[in-house]
């Protein structure tokens, strides 16, 4: 069965303790604690778009008050041409308080190309027995580049108001998009232990895919698709670069991270698209949509599956090095690997490949000319996960 595979493939998960630490300050006979202090960073939805000055508010939680007030320090690191500033910052933690927030913030510069993630840490820890738990990762979107249409495809779209009596430019350009992903529990990484609901308000640029023809209008996302990159980097990173209990401690993964100078402080790029997304059954109100197209699981087989196309600034760097490296061959095929699709997606959402009928459901999309609605729903899973995840994504053209 999948789930057997499963636990063949990776390792046993131990016994998941959550300790309770110490803080700054001598409060210990009131808490009983008596380790470490940690800092957390959170945010709801931690990106950015470059060209706006829209802040982004960052949480921060101590794990006990301390006594005193602490002023804590933090910094965009790694940012040589100064994308983004913080506001708000150093911040004051009032006496018997354990929380406070500061603003990341774009220069408004536009310099970047391509989606980019900074590291936000924190310049110096202020005080004995306090420690940044982890930095946080924002992902900076440059201002979008909308493609153009060829006289061509200009051409289709007229030849679909005329066939179908359907106008596509409402789903074309920038489009809005709520996304719900539902993850099962059991998984075999620390994330992925408990069952978690996360939400994302997002954008997706589609355009007229070069697969369209006069009998089939065929969309393609070409970024943000469905509304899940920030959803499938946070995957791949939890599968790889932030998992310090088992993928980092693996002799091919610590190879890797150094012949590419990757681990989970490097800046990098990651975006993600979508092809092939075809109209079907059209009438002038309604039309379904079929997007399930070919993968490959883990071994190298075909499935079928969400066919999401990666781009990862790691991934490149190591593809480049394989051409005239034959340690990183050999590397690649131990299992280092910085490579999306052998982390993401990789059982066939057809057929429930997992084995679990209670958590499988047929994947579904459809328009709605007239409430200018497109809704998906489907499965995905990733190499460690303890099942599928159910995605529900809806996008509005108001």
């Amino acid at each position: 069965m999948k789930k057997e595979m499963k636990k063949l493939f990776v390792y046993t998960m131990g016994m998941f303790l959550l300790s309770l630490v110490t803080s700054c300050g001598d409060d210990k006979e009131d808490t009983g604690y008596t380790g470490v202090n940690k800092i957390y960073l959170s945010a709801e939805n931690p990106v950015i778009e470059e060209a706006e000055a829209t802040p982004l508010t960052v949480n921060v939680d101590l794990t006990t008050a301390c006594e005193q007030d602490v002023t804590l320090n933090f910094e965009v690191l790694d940012d040589e041409a100064g994308i983004l500033k913080l506001v708000n910052n150093p911040v004051t933690i009032q006496a018997g308080q354990k929380k406070a927030t500061f603003q990341v913030v774009s220069n408004q510069k536009n310099l970047l190309a391509v989606d980019t993630y900074f590291q936000i840490g924190i310049s110096t820890i202020p005080v004995e027995n306090m420690a940044l738990n982890a930095v946080l990762s924002v992902r900076v979107k440059p201002d979008p580049q909308i493609p153009e249409l060829s006289e061509e495809q200009l051409a289709l779209i007229e030849g679909y108001k005329t066939k179908y009596n359907i106008d596509l430019t409402d789903w074309l350009g920038i489009v809005s998009c709520h996304t719900v992903v539902n993850s099962p529990a059991d998984g075999y990484l620390t994330p992925f232990v408990q069952a978690f609901t996360k939400e994302y308000d997002g954008k997706t640029i589609i355009t007229l895919s070069e697969e369209a023809t006069a009998e089939m209008p065929v969309l393609k996302m070409v970024d943000n698709p469905m509304g899940l990159t920030e959803y499938l980097y946070w995957v791949f990173r939890a599968e790889t670069v932030e998992d310090s209990e088992y993928w980092t401690e693996s002799p091919a993964s610590q190879t890797l991270m150094e012949q590419i100078n990757w681990n989970k402080n490097t800046n990098e790029s990651f975006s993600a698209s979508l092809n092939g997304i075809k109209l079907k059954d059209i009438t002038s109100s309604t039309a379904t949509v079929d997007y399930i197209g070919e993968g490959t699981d883990s071994y190298g087989d075909p499935i079928k599956a969400v066919p999401f196309s990666y781009t990862f600034s790691a991934w490149t760097r190591q593809q480049e090095l394989m051409k005239t490296d034959p340690t990183a061959q050999e590397i690649y095929e131990q299992g280092g690997r910085a490579e999306p699709d052998y982390y993401l997606c990789n059982t066939g959402i057809d057929e429930d490949g997992w084995e679990d009928p209670e958590n499988f459901e047929e994947s579904t999309g459809s328009i709605d000319f007239t409430a200018k609605k497109m809704t998906f729903k489907f499965l995905i899973d990733h190499m460690n996960a303890g099942g599928y995840t159910h995605v529900t994504v809806t996008y509005e053209k108001k």
